[in-house]
């Protein structure tokens, strides 16, 4: 009988180990690139989504939506993109080219609704009325998998062969298909130091010249995403607007990642 507990409360030591190191793989990944292990909160209420996370050793912190890259949690991975009602965090279901999110619908706790993503940064519900319209005009760059959904020998019900099909069709045509990764990643970071600038001018009481501040913002994010350069006279623009010492280092990353 003592040999049989001692066993038992090993193998209940055993599973706390695990169950401990299964936890601390949590993570989140912030917009700067930095990675920081801990325990990881979500807290998806309200208009506001942010994560929390616990290092070892340290207070917790609330990062806001704009300040996080990514963040995994019990074994999901999260982002943050932009779907049918503005930027909200998703949970990523199958990546790619085109990559398929869950994300929560209006008045929802849970990740019901579908959502698609192309590399290029184009995006789309998947619908539930009219979904082979839709389908089609959306992966009309890959006729072969469009036609398919015309011919209904790919419906709905296939949408993860679709993606598949899809992503295999794109990768076989596309010359330098680790190039356009490389470039999106590089324009993900970028927003993503703007958004938290302009998150920052948001969030200060108003001031003059504020919603110019924004307008200009907004542009460059435009610009950046369209792989434009961005002229001289909006980034003298916003740094004679954005004068107040609260925004000198965010603007000053910001602009780093221009120049």
């Amino acid at each position: 009988m003592r040999s049989f507990g001692v066993i038992h409360i090993f193998l209940f030591i055993i599973m706390l180990l695990v169950f401990k190191c299964a936890g601390a793989q949590d993570y989140v990944v912030t917009s700067k690139g930095d990675t920081l292990m801990g325990e990881v909160k979500p807290l998806f209420y309200g208009v506001d989504k942010k994560v929390q996370l616990a290092e070892e050793g340290k207070k917790k912190v609330v990062y806001p939506m704009f300040q996080v890259r990514a963040f995994y949690y019990r074994g999901e991975l999260y982002q943050p993109v932009k779907g049918p009602e503005g930027y909200t965090f998703m949970k990523l279901q199958k990546s790619g080219y085109l990559s398929l999110y869950t994300y929560q619908l209006p008045n929802q706790i849970t990740f019901d609704g579908y959502y698609l993503t192309k590399m290029d940064g184009h995006g789309m519900e998947v619908p539930n009325i009219s979904f082979k319209k839709a389908m089609q005009r959306f992966l009309s760059d890959c006729p072969s998998v469009a036609e398919k959904i015309d011919k209904g020998d790919l419906t709905k019900k296939d949408l993860n062969a679709i993606i598949d099909q899809y992503n295999t069709c794109i990768n076989a045509n596309t010359v330098d298909h680790g190039k356009i990764i490389a470039e999106q990643e590089v324009q993900e970071k970028v927003i993503g130091v703007w958004d938290v600038l302009a998150e920052k001018v948001k969030a200060e009481p108003d001031f003059e010249g504020k919603s110019n501040a924004l307008d200009m913002i907004a542009e460059i994010k435009g610009k950046v995403a369209r792989s434009e350069k961005v002229p001289n006279f909006l980034i003298e623009g916003l740094k004679s607007t954005l004068t107040q010492e609260v925004f000198k280092t965010d603007l000053e990353n910001a602009l780093k990642e221009i120049n």
